[in-house]
C-alpha cells in the first residue's frame, strides 16, 4: 500500500513538471513577439491592423454569400413573406466600414445588397423574375448579361427634374434621446455617421435622406424636421405596367445608388405614418 501511494505521488510530481517547464518557453515567445511588435513602424502596425479588418470582412462577406445563395435555392418559395429590413443591413454596414476605400470588396457588398433586396421582393411577390435578377446580382462581372445601371431623375410634384432623385429628398433629423447637440452630416461621412450611431457615440444626427431614416430603422431612434418627399412617379426610361410604390421606386434607383443599402432608400420614400 505504501509503494502504490509513493508511486502515486511520484507520477503527480512528474505529472507537474510538464506545465512548468513549457511555462517559460510561452513566456520567452511571448517575449520575442512583443520585440517584433516593438521593433514595427507605425505604418506596418496599421497596414497589419487593415489586413485584420480585410480578412474579417472577407468571412462576413462569405457568409453572407452563404445565406443569400441557400435562400436563392428555394426563392421564390410557396409561402409569402411581408417585405421587412434585411438582417443584412448591419453585417454590410460593419463590413463597409472595416474595408475602407476597397473597391472590389465595396462592389461585392453592393452585390450583396442588390440581390438581397431582389431576393426579399421575391418572397414577397411570389415573382420568380426577381429570382432571376438576384442570382444575376451575385454573378461575376464577367457573367453579367451586359445591361447597364438606369439613368434616373427625379420629379417633383409631378414635374421632372434633372436634380439627383436622393437631393430631393430633402433632410431630416434622426434622435435617440436629448442629451446631445445635432450633428450634420453630409454624404462623405455615411459610414462614420453609421459608425457613431450604432456605437452609442451620438444620439443625434441631421443629414440628407436617406441617411436618418435608414438609422432610425436599423439602428433605433425617433424621426424629427423630415421634409416632405416629392411624389413617386420618378421618371424612368422603363415601362410601369402598374402603381409605382416605393417597393418599385428601389428596384429602379438600388443598382444605381448603390452605396446605399436599398432598405435606406425604401424607408425614405415610404410615406411618413
Amino acid at each position: 500500500m505504501r509503494l502504490f501511494v509513493s508511486v502515486s505521488c511520484l507520477l503527480l510530481m512528474v505529472g507537474c513538471v510538464g506545465p512548468h517547464s513549457s511555462g517559460g518557453l510561452w513566456a520567452q515567445q511571448n517575449l520575442e513577439q512583443e520585440l517584433v511588435i516593438g521593433r514595427q513602424t507605425d505604418a506596418e502596425r496599421v497596414a497589419i491592423a487593415h489586413a485584420y479588418e480585410l480578412r474579417l470582412a472577407d468571412e462576413s462577406l462569405a457568409a453572407e454569400r452563404a445565406r443569400l445563395g441557400q435562400a436563392l435555392q428555394v426563392c421564390p418559395g410557396a409561402a409569402r413573406q411581408a417585405l421587412q429590413l434585411s438582417p443584412g443591413d448591419r453585417i454590410r454596414d460593419t463590413i463597409r466600414l472595416r474595408i475602407g476605400e476597397d473597391a472590389s470588396r465595396q462592389a461585392a457588398v453592393a452585390q450583396q445588397a442588390l440581390a438581397d433586396w431582389r431576393l426579399r421582393r421575391a418572397q414577397a411577390t411570389g415573382d420568380a423574375r426577381f429570382c432571376d435578377d438576384a442570382r444575376q446580382a451575385l454573378a461575376p462581372p464577367a457573367a453579367a448579361d451586359g445591361r447597364t445601371a438606369l439613368s434616373v431623375t427625379g420629379s417633383l410634384n409631378g414635374q421632372p427634374s434633372s436634380e439627383n432623385p436622393l437631393a430631393v429628398l430633402g433632410w431630416a433629423t434622426v434622435s435617440r434621446g436629448p442629451r446631445s447637440a445635432g450633428v450634420v452630416a453630409d454624404q462623405p461621412a455615411i459610414e462614420l455617421s453609421v459608425s457613431n450611431s450604432a456605437l452609442g457615440h451620438t444620439d443625434t444626427v441631421r443629414a440628407r435622406a436617406p441617411l436618418p431614416q435608414y438609422l432610425a430603422a436599423v439602428y433605433g431612434g425617433v424621426l424629427l424636421d423630415v421634409d416632405s418627399p416629392p411624389a413617386l412617379n420618378m421618371w424612368v426610361p422603363v415601362p410601369i405596367d402598374n402603381a409605382f410604390t416605393s417597393e418599385i421606386a428601389v428596384d429602379v434607383l438600388a443598382p444605381v445608388y448603390t452605396q446605399w443599402e436599398p432598405d435606406a432608400l425604401l424607408v425614405a420614400l415610404k410615406p411618413q405614418q
